[in-house]
């Protein structure tokens, strides 16, 4: 197999990048990337991590702040978690909620965003 031009490599990690950003988790986007473009895991995990790479730089260069994306993840996953109770999805709306507990710290075991493991 042909090795990809510069251009089509940047292409790829755009649409890994779309993907991501449409809430996809790395393994869809592994699959895609092997699916679609041929790729063994190793060159497939390269590309999601430039993709990424590309997302904190956009981030970065927006000039967006950490509370700005932190009021951007509590919108999207309040938005989840009533679309999780309307489609009654019961383990997606637990997971809602328990990601907005961990990030705002708001349960018991929760201090300041952060988790306490009690044993």
């Amino acid at each position: 197999m042909a090795r990809a031009t510069a251009a089509e490599t940047a292409e790829r990690v755009g649409q890994l990048q779309k993907l991501i950003l449409e809430g996809q988790n790395s393994a869809s986007c592994l699959a895609f990337a092997r699916q679609t473009w041929g790729l063994s895991r190793a060159q497939g995990y390269k590309l999601i991590k430039r993709a990424w790479a590309q997302i904190k730089d956009d981030i970065e260069e927006a000039g967006i702040d950490r509370h700005e994306m932190l009021a951007w993840s509590i919108q999207n996953l309040m938005a989840a978690a009533g679309q999780a109770k309307q489609q009654k999805n019961p383990g997606a709306l637990v997971s809602a909620i328990r990601q907005l507990d961990w990030m705002c710290g708001l349960g018991v075991n929760s201090h300041a965003g952060h988790r306490v493991h009690r044993h």
